[in-house]
């Protein structure tokens, strides 16, 4: 959102009254900031315990993949397999 800014009316000359205006501009940008950081910390903690088995068992199954061991005739077949090639 663009708006125009008047140059004059940042400087504050004594005698002047102070501009309010911008300082509640700034004031007015913290609220929906600390209700969008809530709001999204609880829909990731939802989210998050939602799919929490689901990631666990993904996680579980690719490390009993990574790390299962070789029965001897799989490991012979790949032996040969490899020499093959």
């Amino acid at each position: 959102m663009l708006r125009q800014v008047d140059q004059s009316s940042d400087f504050n000359f004594p005698g002047e009254p102070e501009n309010t205006a911008i300082q509640e501009s700034a004031g007015s940008r913290v609220g929906p900031f600390i209700l969008g950081t809530l709001v999204g910390g609880l829909a990731g903690a939802v989210v998050g315990t939602a799919l929490s088995p689901h990631t666990r068992g993904l996680l579980v199954g690719l490390y009993h993949l990574v790390n299962r061991r070789l029965a001897s005739s799989e490991h012979d077949q790949l032996r040969f397999e490899l020499l093959l090639q």
